[in-house]
Protein backbone atom coordinates (compact mmCIF):
# COMPACT_ATOMS: atom_id res chain seq x y z
CA UNK A 1 0.00 0.00 0.00
CA UNK A 2 2.75 2.36 0.71
CA UNK A 3 4.32 1.59 -2.90
CA UNK A 4 0.71 2.56 -4.58
CA UNK A 5 0.61 5.74 -2.39
CA UNK A 6 4.42 6.47 -3.63
CA UNK A 7 3.66 5.84 -6.87
CA UNK A 8 0.33 8.42 -7.30
CA UNK A 9 2.32 10.96 -5.57
CA UNK A 10 5.19 10.66 -8.05
CA UNK A 11 2.41 10.60 -10.45
CA UNK A 12 0.82 13.77 -10.04
CA UNK A 13 4.18 15.63 -8.93
CA UNK A 14 5.32 14.90 -12.56
CA UNK A 15 1.97 16.07 -13.37
CA UNK A 16 2.42 19.48 -11.52
CA UNK A 17 5.83 20.11 -12.82
CA UNK A 18 4.53 19.75 -16.79
CA UNK A 19 1.68 22.03 -16.24
CA UNK A 20 3.90 24.83 -14.68
CA UNK A 21 6.50 24.92 -17.12
CA UNK A 22 4.08 24.52 -19.99
CA UNK A 23 6.23 27.46 -21.51
CA UNK A 24 8.79 25.52 -21.81
CA UNK A 25 7.61 22.04 -23.17
CA UNK A 26 4.23 23.73 -24.04
CA UNK A 27 2.54 20.67 -23.59
CA UNK A 28 -1.67 20.73 -23.26
CA UNK A 29 -2.38 21.64 -19.87
CA UNK A 30 -5.90 19.98 -19.62
CA UNK A 31 -4.56 16.90 -20.83
CA UNK A 32 -1.96 16.39 -18.52
CA UNK A 33 -4.44 17.17 -15.43
CA UNK A 34 -6.88 15.06 -17.33
CA UNK A 35 -4.11 12.19 -17.41
CA UNK A 36 -2.35 12.62 -14.15
CA UNK A 37 -6.11 12.46 -12.46
CA UNK A 38 -7.34 9.30 -13.83
CA UNK A 39 -4.19 7.55 -13.70
CA UNK A 40 -4.29 8.15 -9.42
CA UNK A 41 -7.68 6.56 -9.54
CA UNK A 42 -6.25 3.42 -11.38
CA UNK A 43 -3.53 3.09 -9.25
CA UNK A 44 -5.67 3.59 -6.25
CA UNK A 45 -7.75 1.00 -7.16
CA UNK A 46 -4.96 -1.79 -6.93
CA UNK A 47 -5.28 -0.83 -3.28
CA UNK A 48 -8.74 0.49 -3.00
CA UNK A 49 -10.00 -2.05 0.29
CA UNK A 50 -6.55 -0.95 2.18
CA UNK A 51 -7.28 2.95 1.49
CA UNK A 52 -11.08 2.51 2.27
CA UNK A 53 -10.07 0.86 5.45
CA UNK A 54 -7.29 3.73 6.17
CA UNK A 55 -9.70 6.50 5.88
CA UNK A 56 -12.40 5.29 8.49
CA UNK A 57 -15.33 5.11 5.84
CA UNK A 58 -18.03 3.27 8.25
CA UNK A 59 -20.32 2.20 5.64
CA UNK A 60 -17.28 -0.38 4.17
CA UNK A 61 -18.53 -3.61 4.63
CA UNK A 62 -19.28 -4.67 1.19
CA UNK A 63 -16.41 -7.70 0.70
CA UNK A 64 -15.33 -8.24 -2.82
CA UNK A 65 -17.24 -5.06 -3.96
CA UNK A 66 -15.12 -2.15 -2.81
CA UNK A 67 -14.61 -0.83 -6.47
CA UNK A 68 -18.27 -0.41 -6.43
CA UNK A 69 -18.45 1.57 -3.50
CA UNK A 70 -15.33 3.35 -4.70
CA UNK A 71 -17.20 4.26 -7.56
CA UNK A 72 -20.32 5.43 -6.07
CA UNK A 73 -19.05 6.96 -2.91
CA UNK A 74 -15.66 8.28 -2.99
CA UNK A 75 -14.95 9.63 -6.19
CA UNK A 76 -18.35 10.67 -6.69
CA UNK A 77 -18.10 13.51 -4.18
CA UNK A 78 -14.73 14.89 -5.89
CA UNK A 79 -16.78 15.00 -9.23
CA UNK A 80 -19.36 16.61 -7.66
CA UNK A 81 -17.64 19.16 -5.93
CA UNK A 82 -15.53 20.19 -9.26
CA UNK A 83 -18.97 20.57 -11.21
CA UNK A 84 -20.53 23.00 -9.41
CA UNK A 85 -17.50 25.14 -9.56
CA UNK A 86 -17.46 24.52 -12.94
CA UNK A 87 -21.64 25.48 -13.53
CA UNK A 88 -21.03 28.46 -11.76
CA UNK A 89 -17.93 29.45 -14.03
CA UNK A 90 -20.28 28.35 -17.18
CA UNK A 91 -22.82 31.00 -15.94
CA UNK A 92 -20.71 33.84 -14.92
CA UNK A 93 -18.20 33.59 -18.36
CA UNK A 94 -21.59 33.79 -19.87
CA UNK A 95 -22.98 36.88 -18.57
CA UNK A 96 -20.01 39.05 -19.30
CA UNK A 97 -19.70 37.29 -23.00
CA UNK A 98 -23.30 38.88 -23.19
CA UNK A 99 -22.56 42.16 -21.66
CA UNK A 100 -19.57 42.56 -23.87
CA UNK A 101 -21.56 41.44 -27.10
CA UNK A 102 -24.00 44.40 -26.84
CA UNK A 103 -21.49 46.73 -26.20
CA UNK A 104 -21.88 47.05 -22.32
CA UNK A 105 -18.40 47.71 -22.03
CA UNK A 106 -17.72 50.06 -25.23
CA UNK A 107 -17.38 53.15 -22.87
CA UNK A 108 -14.82 52.08 -20.94
CA UNK A 109 -12.52 52.56 -23.97
CA UNK A 110 -13.79 56.37 -24.21
CA UNK A 111 -13.47 56.63 -20.26
CA UNK A 112 -10.04 55.19 -20.06
CA UNK A 113 -8.09 57.17 -22.59
CA UNK A 114 -5.76 59.74 -21.04
CA UNK A 115 -2.18 60.37 -21.64
CA UNK A 116 -1.59 60.83 -18.11
CA UNK A 117 0.58 57.38 -17.42
CA UNK A 118 0.31 57.10 -13.74
CA UNK A 119 -3.44 58.30 -13.92
CA UNK A 120 -4.05 55.65 -16.18
CA UNK A 121 -2.42 53.16 -14.25
CA UNK A 122 -4.62 53.43 -11.17
CA UNK A 123 -7.88 53.64 -13.34
CA UNK A 124 -7.38 50.94 -15.05
CA UNK A 125 -5.95 49.31 -11.77
CA UNK A 126 -8.85 49.94 -9.87
CA UNK A 127 -11.60 49.12 -12.70
CA UNK A 128 -9.91 45.24 -12.97
CA UNK A 129 -9.93 45.33 -9.18
CA UNK A 130 -13.48 45.57 -9.50
CA UNK A 131 -14.59 43.72 -12.32
CA UNK A 132 -12.33 40.74 -10.92
CA UNK A 133 -14.47 40.89 -7.59
CA UNK A 134 -17.38 40.33 -9.52
CA UNK A 135 -16.53 37.55 -12.30
CA UNK A 136 -13.76 35.24 -11.99
CA UNK A 137 -9.85 36.91 -12.58
CA UNK A 138 -8.68 34.71 -16.15
CA UNK A 139 -12.08 36.18 -17.54
CA UNK A 140 -11.21 39.61 -16.17
CA UNK A 141 -7.44 40.00 -17.13
CA UNK A 142 -8.81 38.70 -21.05
CA UNK A 143 -11.62 41.61 -21.11
CA UNK A 144 -9.19 43.95 -19.78
CA UNK A 145 -6.48 43.50 -21.93
CA UNK A 146 -8.40 43.93 -24.68
CA UNK A 147 -9.67 47.13 -23.53
CA UNK A 148 -6.20 48.07 -22.44
CA UNK A 149 -5.01 47.06 -26.45
CA UNK A 150 -7.58 49.29 -28.11
CA UNK A 151 -5.96 52.40 -25.98
CA UNK A 152 -1.95 52.02 -25.38
CA UNK A 153 0.21 51.73 -28.53
CA UNK A 154 3.70 51.14 -27.12
CA UNK A 155 4.55 47.91 -26.47
CA UNK A 156 6.34 48.28 -23.66
CA UNK A 157 3.38 50.47 -21.98
CA UNK A 158 1.50 47.25 -22.79
CA UNK A 159 3.87 44.93 -20.77
CA UNK A 160 3.53 47.08 -17.74
CA UNK A 161 0.30 47.65 -17.76
CA UNK A 162 -0.88 44.10 -18.55
CA UNK A 163 1.36 43.24 -15.37
CA UNK A 164 -1.43 45.47 -13.22
CA UNK A 165 -4.29 44.36 -14.92
CA UNK A 166 -2.56 40.67 -13.84
CA UNK A 167 -1.83 41.64 -10.15
CA UNK A 168 -5.35 43.46 -9.46
CA UNK A 169 -7.52 40.74 -10.95
CA UNK A 170 -5.34 38.27 -8.78
CA UNK A 171 -5.68 40.98 -5.74
CA UNK A 172 -9.76 41.53 -7.10
CA UNK A 173 -10.90 37.77 -6.88
CA UNK A 174 -8.64 37.34 -3.77
CA UNK A 175 -11.72 39.25 -1.13
CA UNK A 176 -14.79 37.80 -2.89
CA UNK A 177 -15.91 34.25 -2.79
CA UNK A 178 -17.60 34.55 -6.64
CA UNK A 179 -13.91 36.32 -7.54
CA UNK A 180 -12.30 33.31 -8.30
CA UNK A 181 -12.38 29.88 -8.58
CA UNK A 182 -10.07 29.26 -5.57
CA UNK A 183 -12.20 31.17 -3.45
CA UNK A 184 -15.37 29.78 -5.10
CA UNK A 185 -14.25 25.91 -3.89
CA UNK A 186 -13.55 27.77 -0.18
CA UNK A 187 -17.34 29.12 -0.12
CA UNK A 188 -18.80 25.45 -1.82
CA UNK A 189 -17.16 23.63 0.70
CA UNK A 190 -18.79 25.24 3.48
CA UNK A 191 -15.78 26.88 5.35
CA UNK A 192 -16.12 30.10 4.57
CA UNK A 193 -19.52 32.48 4.33
CA UNK A 194 -19.31 35.35 1.53
CA UNK A 195 -19.91 38.63 4.07
CA UNK A 196 -17.32 37.38 6.54
CA UNK A 197 -14.52 36.46 3.67
CA UNK A 198 -14.83 39.80 2.07
CA UNK A 199 -15.03 41.68 5.69
CA UNK A 200 -11.52 39.70 6.55
CA UNK A 201 -9.63 40.07 3.26
CA UNK A 202 -10.60 43.46 2.10
CA UNK A 203 -8.43 45.25 3.80
CA UNK A 204 -5.49 43.39 2.89
CA UNK A 205 -6.16 43.11 -0.86
CA UNK A 206 -6.86 46.70 -1.32
CA UNK A 207 -3.56 47.69 0.23
CA UNK A 208 -1.73 45.02 -1.74
CA UNK A 209 -2.86 46.70 -4.65
CA UNK A 210 -1.73 50.67 -3.58
CA UNK A 211 1.78 49.67 -2.36
CA UNK A 212 1.85 47.37 -5.55
CA UNK A 213 0.55 50.43 -7.93
CA UNK A 214 3.24 53.11 -6.25
CA UNK A 215 5.72 50.88 -6.40
CA UNK A 216 5.00 50.04 -10.39
CA UNK A 217 4.37 53.90 -11.45
CA UNK A 218 8.32 54.08 -10.97
CA UNK A 219 8.39 52.24 -14.33
CA UNK A 220 6.28 54.72 -15.80
CA UNK A 221 8.51 57.77 -17.48
CA UNK A 222 6.37 60.18 -19.98
CA UNK A 223 2.51 60.27 -20.62
CA UNK A 224 0.78 57.15 -22.26
CA UNK A 225 1.32 56.88 -26.29
CA UNK A 226 -2.28 56.53 -27.17
CA UNK A 227 -4.40 55.05 -29.96
CA UNK A 228 -4.90 58.06 -31.90
CA UNK A 229 -8.30 56.29 -33.01
CA UNK A 230 -10.72 53.98 -31.05
CA UNK A 231 -10.38 50.73 -32.71
CA UNK A 232 -14.12 48.98 -31.93
CA UNK A 233 -16.77 47.07 -33.90
CA UNK A 234 -19.67 49.31 -33.44
CA UNK A 235 -21.96 47.66 -36.40
CA UNK A 236 -25.57 47.27 -36.94
CA UNK A 237 -25.63 44.35 -34.34
CA UNK A 238 -25.36 46.35 -30.94
CA UNK A 239 -28.45 48.81 -31.29
CA UNK A 240 -28.98 49.36 -27.37
CA UNK A 241 -29.34 52.95 -25.94
CA UNK A 242 -27.09 54.30 -23.42
CA UNK A 243 -29.86 53.79 -20.63
CA UNK A 244 -30.36 49.83 -21.88
CA UNK A 245 -26.30 49.44 -21.85
CA UNK A 246 -26.51 50.45 -18.03
CA UNK A 247 -29.81 48.69 -16.88
CA UNK A 248 -28.20 45.15 -18.26
CA UNK A 249 -24.96 45.96 -16.55
CA UNK A 250 -26.84 46.74 -13.07
CA UNK A 251 -28.45 43.46 -13.81
CA UNK A 252 -25.66 41.13 -14.40
CA UNK A 253 -23.67 43.17 -11.54
CA UNK A 254 -26.34 43.11 -8.97
CA UNK A 255 -27.54 39.55 -9.87
CA UNK A 256 -24.04 38.55 -9.04
CA UNK A 257 -23.94 40.44 -5.79
CA UNK A 258 -27.40 38.64 -5.02
CA UNK A 259 -25.95 34.90 -5.73
CA UNK A 260 -24.68 34.52 -1.64
CA UNK A 261 -27.87 35.61 -0.71
CA UNK A 262 -29.96 33.55 -2.65
CA UNK A 263 -27.90 30.32 -1.48
CA UNK A 264 -28.98 31.84 2.30
CA UNK A 265 -32.55 31.68 1.85
CA UNK A 266 -33.19 28.99 -0.63
CA UNK A 267 -29.80 26.83 0.54
CA UNK A 268 -29.32 25.66 -3.14
CA UNK A 269 -26.19 25.50 -4.51
CA UNK A 270 -24.83 28.79 -5.84
CA UNK A 271 -23.94 27.62 -8.94
CA UNK A 272 -27.95 27.34 -9.44
CA UNK A 273 -28.43 31.43 -8.34
CA UNK A 274 -25.60 31.90 -11.15
CA UNK A 275 -27.70 30.23 -13.54
CA UNK A 276 -30.82 32.45 -12.27
CA UNK A 277 -28.72 35.34 -13.30
CA UNK A 278 -27.66 34.27 -16.37
CA UNK A 279 -31.35 33.42 -17.54
CA UNK A 280 -32.81 36.65 -16.55
CA UNK A 281 -29.39 38.34 -18.48
CA UNK A 282 -30.60 36.69 -21.23
CA UNK A 283 -34.27 37.61 -20.92
CA UNK A 284 -33.25 41.07 -21.27
CA UNK A 285 -31.03 40.70 -23.93
CA UNK A 286 -33.45 38.75 -26.10
CA UNK A 287 -36.22 41.28 -25.28
CA UNK A 288 -33.55 44.79 -26.11
CA UNK A 289 -32.81 42.95 -29.01
CA UNK A 290 -35.79 41.08 -30.24
CA UNK A 291 -36.27 42.84 -33.49
CA UNK A 292 -32.68 42.66 -34.53
CA UNK A 293 -32.85 38.57 -33.89
CA UNK A 294 -34.96 38.38 -36.68
CA UNK A 295 -32.77 39.94 -39.26
CA UNK A 296 -31.70 37.18 -41.30
CA UNK A 297 -28.54 39.69 -41.90
CA UNK A 298 -27.89 39.60 -38.60
CA UNK A 299 -23.80 39.68 -37.94
CA UNK A 300 -22.35 38.56 -35.10
CA UNK A 301 -20.10 41.28 -32.68
CA UNK A 302 -16.67 40.93 -32.28
CA UNK A 303 -16.37 38.62 -29.25
CA UNK A 304 -13.67 38.43 -26.22
CA UNK A 305 -11.49 35.85 -27.97
CA UNK A 306 -11.22 33.95 -24.82
CA UNK A 307 -11.95 30.38 -25.90
CA UNK A 308 -8.35 29.25 -25.44
CA UNK A 309 -8.12 29.97 -21.91
CA UNK A 310 -12.22 29.94 -20.82
CA UNK A 311 -13.96 27.16 -21.94
CA UNK A 312 -13.25 23.09 -22.77
CA UNK A 313 -9.69 23.24 -21.78
CA UNK A 314 -10.38 25.07 -18.40
CA UNK A 315 -13.25 22.46 -17.90
CA UNK A 316 -11.28 19.42 -18.20
CA UNK A 317 -8.46 21.14 -17.05
CA UNK A 318 -9.94 21.96 -13.48
CA UNK A 319 -12.05 18.91 -13.43
CA UNK A 320 -8.90 16.70 -13.86
CA UNK A 321 -7.08 18.81 -10.76
CA UNK A 322 -10.04 17.78 -8.66
CA UNK A 323 -9.72 14.44 -9.11
CA UNK A 324 -5.86 14.27 -9.08
CA UNK A 325 -6.25 16.12 -5.47
CA UNK A 326 -9.00 13.74 -4.58
CA UNK A 327 -6.80 10.31 -5.24
CA UNK A 328 -4.02 12.46 -3.35
CA UNK A 329 -6.75 12.70 0.00
CA UNK A 330 -8.04 9.51 -0.27
CA UNK A 331 -4.72 7.57 -0.35
CA UNK A 332 -3.64 9.19 2.83
CA UNK A 333 -0.69 11.07 1.85
CA UNK A 334 -2.14 14.91 3.08
CA UNK A 335 -3.03 13.63 5.86
CA UNK A 336 0.36 12.01 6.56
CA UNK A 337 1.07 15.81 5.44
CA UNK A 338 -1.04 17.62 7.47
CA UNK A 339 -0.50 15.95 10.67
CA UNK A 340 3.14 16.03 10.63
CA UNK A 341 2.33 20.20 10.18
CA UNK A 342 0.09 20.15 13.38
CA UNK A 343 3.04 18.08 15.56
CA UNK A 344 5.78 20.58 14.19
CA UNK A 345 4.55 24.08 13.08
CA UNK A 346 1.14 24.81 14.26
CA UNK A 347 0.73 28.04 12.40
CA UNK A 348 -1.15 29.12 10.05
CA UNK A 349 0.71 31.80 8.96
CA UNK A 350 3.53 29.84 7.94
CA UNK A 351 0.89 27.48 6.58
CA UNK A 352 0.10 30.36 4.29
CA UNK A 353 3.09 31.49 3.25
CA UNK A 354 4.54 28.39 2.42
CA UNK A 355 1.32 27.49 0.15
CA UNK A 356 1.68 31.00 -1.47
CA UNK A 357 5.56 30.40 -2.30
CA UNK A 358 5.37 26.56 -4.06
CA UNK A 359 2.02 28.65 -5.46
CA UNK A 360 4.84 31.22 -7.53
CA UNK A 361 5.65 28.61 -9.72
CA UNK A 362 3.38 25.68 -9.75
CA UNK A 363 -0.10 26.43 -10.54
CA UNK A 364 -2.26 27.56 -7.28
CA UNK A 365 -5.22 26.11 -8.15
CA UNK A 366 -3.90 22.17 -7.37
CA UNK A 367 -2.33 23.94 -4.24
CA UNK A 368 -5.47 25.66 -3.05
CA UNK A 369 -6.68 22.37 -3.55
CA UNK A 370 -4.47 20.64 -1.77
CA UNK A 371 -5.05 23.27 1.23
CA UNK A 372 -8.41 22.57 1.47
CA UNK A 373 -7.85 18.89 1.89
CA UNK A 374 -5.05 18.85 4.13
CA UNK A 375 -5.91 18.54 7.54
CA UNK A 376 -8.39 15.86 9.15
CA UNK A 377 -12.06 16.86 9.74
CA UNK A 378 -11.28 16.28 13.16
CA UNK A 379 -8.73 18.82 13.55
CA UNK A 380 -10.70 21.57 11.68
CA UNK A 381 -13.24 20.95 14.30
CA UNK A 382 -11.76 21.67 17.17
CA UNK A 383 -8.95 24.68 16.48
CA UNK A 384 -10.50 27.92 15.92
CA UNK A 385 -8.46 28.78 13.16
CA UNK A 386 -10.21 25.96 10.99
CA UNK A 387 -13.69 26.48 11.70
CA UNK A 388 -15.95 28.20 9.69
CA UNK A 389 -14.30 31.97 8.44
CA UNK A 390 -11.37 31.21 10.41
CA UNK A 391 -8.13 33.03 9.51
CA UNK A 392 -6.67 29.78 7.74
CA UNK A 393 -9.02 29.76 5.10
CA UNK A 394 -8.95 33.17 4.52
CA UNK A 395 -4.85 33.12 4.09
CA UNK A 396 -5.09 30.08 1.80
CA UNK A 397 -7.06 32.68 -0.76
CA UNK A 398 -4.70 35.82 0.14
CA UNK A 399 -1.64 33.76 -0.36
CA UNK A 400 -2.47 31.72 -2.98
CA UNK A 401 -3.30 35.05 -4.86
CA UNK A 402 -0.38 36.69 -4.23
CA UNK A 403 2.23 33.64 -4.10
CA UNK A 404 0.59 33.02 -7.80
CA UNK A 405 1.29 36.70 -9.06
CA UNK A 406 5.44 36.72 -7.88
CA UNK A 407 5.76 34.29 -11.13
CA UNK A 408 2.74 34.30 -14.06
CA UNK A 409 3.53 30.44 -14.10
CA UNK A 410 1.18 30.62 -10.78
CA UNK A 411 -1.76 31.58 -12.56
CA UNK A 412 -3.95 30.88 -15.37
CA UNK A 413 -4.18 34.22 -15.57
CA UNK A 414 -0.75 34.66 -16.00
CA UNK A 415 -0.19 32.33 -18.98
CA UNK A 416 -3.00 33.97 -20.78
CA UNK A 417 -0.84 37.54 -19.67
CA UNK A 418 1.96 36.24 -21.68
CA UNK A 419 -0.02 34.45 -24.66
CA UNK A 420 -1.34 38.04 -25.56
CA UNK A 421 2.42 40.49 -24.48
CA UNK A 422 4.94 37.87 -25.27
CA UNK A 423 6.69 38.52 -21.57
CA UNK A 424 9.70 36.63 -20.52
CA UNK A 425 10.43 35.51 -17.47
CA UNK A 426 13.62 36.97 -16.88
CA UNK A 427 12.02 40.46 -16.95
CA UNK A 428 9.25 40.06 -15.08
CA UNK A 429 11.54 38.62 -12.33
CA UNK A 430 13.28 41.71 -12.29
CA UNK A 431 10.46 44.12 -12.30
CA UNK A 432 7.82 43.24 -10.99
CA UNK A 433 8.96 39.80 -8.90
CA UNK A 434 10.01 42.41 -5.96
CA UNK A 435 7.03 44.01 -6.21
CA UNK A 436 4.86 41.71 -5.74
CA UNK A 437 6.55 40.81 -3.08
CA UNK A 438 6.90 43.95 -0.62
CA UNK A 439 2.66 44.02 -1.82
CA UNK A 440 2.73 40.77 -0.39
CA UNK A 441 4.23 41.43 2.71
CA UNK A 442 2.21 44.90 3.45
CA UNK A 443 -0.92 42.80 2.89
CA UNK A 444 0.34 40.27 5.39
CA UNK A 445 0.80 43.34 8.20
CA UNK A 446 -2.80 44.63 7.60
CA UNK A 447 -4.19 40.98 7.90
CA UNK A 448 -2.26 40.15 10.91
CA UNK A 449 -2.96 43.68 12.38
CA UNK A 450 -6.95 43.36 11.61
CA UNK A 451 -7.34 39.51 13.08
CA UNK A 452 -5.32 40.02 16.09
CA UNK A 453 -7.56 42.83 17.55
Amino acid sequence: MLLTTIIIVVILLTGFLLMSTVQINHVNRAAVAMFCGVSAWVVYMVHGADFLNLMGYPDYHLIGQEKQFIADNVIVKYINEACQVILFLIATNTILEIMNNNGVFDSLVKWLRTRNSRKFLWALSLLTFVISANVDNLTTVVLMMSIMGQIVVSHRQKVIYSCVIFVSALLGGSFTVIGDMTSLMLWVRGVVTPSAFAAGLFLPAITSLCVFNLLVSKLLVGQVEVSSFINRYDGDDSMLSPFQKIFLLFIGLAGLWSIPTFHNVTKLPPFLGALTVLALVWVIEGIYNFRQNRNMLFIQRKRIRNTEFIGMRLILYFLGISLAVGALVECGALKFVGDLLQTHVHNVYVYGAFIGFISSFIDNLPFVMVGLNLFAEETVGAAPEFAQNGIYWQLLAYCSALGGALLYVGTLAGHAVVEVERIRLPWYFRHIFWRVLVAWAAGMVVFYLTHSI
